[in-house]
């Protein structure tokens, strides 16, 4: 099967596309809130920090809640699941958007937002991304998650575009309809998707979250292979995620341009990474899924510490594309190598693990805040960026199925050919 089969099949699996849509609006949502809340936050207070608590409040769910959401995700209806938490997203965003209305904004309600909005996220690895892979099957699931991350990186891009323009135009309130707009959107679609998908009929019986969570961790404390595929995701979430949260700040202190062309600038790191997901998805054949998950955030890092140099805007929008298309290896194949490396029983928990390892952008955001703080923006995004090339290449050279030559990947796992 070509790829471009493969992907006209998923286009005409009507659950696919809920679910595939359901991860647009949400993802424009949580990318134009998180643009509108760091201009809000640095035009308000004047503080990198405080710009970088909002993106903390916002990841902190992911670390208290990642594991629980993990394992239930394994048990219970997923669609009732992420039904609860869109309609709760769009209750707090619209009542964000009639106290900015009627002048009783505030940062703090605004960081309340921010919170809610990492609800949410918690719950797209374990319950969204695991129905995706249910719904595909094995043979299709890494076009699936290609295209779902092709699709996310464009969120990436849609999402800062129109909040900067929003904001611009109508202020933060305008934002902030706009996003309990599309959370409703979600709603509306989750109530037309089946409660039963491809591979979620044999539901496990209930046992203790915390025998889940260990059982999780001591999976990946025993797979090396899995364990460092986890540890590059937490490299990244602390020093490469880090760097979208400076750009506010670089923008208004050092380029000192308006919030639309703050949001365009953001724009285009999403752009780019649309495009790689793009060319990836485009592919029939990956040789290799983890080369292309490590050396895609290598090649992030060493653009992001070359971004912390440029000081007009057109280099810094340059920049921005190079940063994106990188991103999209290491977005691409995340999700798609949890998928094929789990045996299904482990899919939820591994997830689970996976959003435990994405919260630990907590750490990150707090540092690349400080180094703001301290050092200004663009310095911040020089250190923090060349603080993760180090365990990055460390991890990298003992990273057996990495180097291996003459190898393939088949649903996931390296093969010797």
């Amino acid at each position: 099967m070509t790829m471009s089969a493969g992907l006209r099949d998923l286009l005409t699996n009507f659950q696919f596309v809920r679910i595939w849509l359901v991860g647009i609006f949400s993802g424009v949502a949580r990318w134009l809130e998180m643009l509108v809340a760091g201009v809000y936050a640095f035009d308000t207070t004047g503080s990198p920090f405080l710009v970088a608590l909002l993106v903390i409040l916002r990841m902190l769910p992911l670390v208290a809640f990642g594991s629980i959401v993990g394992t239930f995700a394994d048990r219970l209806s997923p669609k009732i699941f992420m039904c609860v938490t869109m309609f709760g997203a769009m209750l707090v965003s619209g009542t964000v958007f009639v106290l900015f209305l009627t002048g009783h904004d505030s940062y703090w309600l605004v960081a309340f937002a921010s919170f809610v909005s990492g609800l949410v996220w918690t719950t797209d690895m374990p319950l969204r991304r695991r129905m995706l892979g249910d719904v595909a099957g094995m043979a299709r699931v890494a076009q699936a998650m290609s295209l779902d991350a092709a699709t996310n990186n464009a969120t990436r891009m849609l999402g800062p575009l129109f909040g900067g323009l929003i904001y611009q135009w109508q202020g933060a309130s305008g934002a902030y309809m706009l996003s309990a707009v599309l959370y409703a959107a979600c709603v509306a679609i989750l109530l037309f998707v089946s409660a039963r998908l491809v591979n979620a009929g044999a539901l496990r019986p209930a046992s203790r979250a915390l025998d889940d969570l260990r059982a999780g961790f001591a999976y990946v404390a025993r797979n090396h292979d899995v364990l460092r595929i986890m540890l590059v995701t937490i490299i990244f979430n602390l020093w490469g995620f880090p760097f979208l949260a400076m750009i506010p700040v670089v923008g208004r202190d050092e380029l000192q341009v308006s919030a639309s062309i703050i949001g365009g600038l953001t724009a285009l790191e999403g752009g780019g990474a649309f495009l790689g997901s793009l060319i990836i998805a485009a592919r029939v054949r990956i040789p290799s899924y983890r080369r292309l998950y490590y050396f895609g955030l290598l090649g992030y890092l060493f653009a992001a510490f070359t971004a912390g140099w440029m000081v007009d805007v057109v280099p810094m929008a340059l920049a921005l594309v190079v940063v994106g298309l990188c991103a999209s290896g290491f977005s691409t194949m995340q999700s798609t190598l949890i998928y094929t490396v789990a045996p299904p029983e482990m899919r939820g928990r591994l997830f689970g693990v996976l959003v435990i390892c994405i919260g630990s952008g907590l750490i990150g955001f707090a540092n690349i805040g400080l180094m703001g703080e301290w050092f200004g923006g663009s310095a911040a995004m020089r250190i923090v960026a060349a603080e993760g090339l180090v365990p990055l290449l460390i991890i990298g050279f003992g990273w057996r199925q990495l180097w291996a030559r003459g190898t393939y990947d088949k649903g996931g796992v390296t093969t010797v050919t």
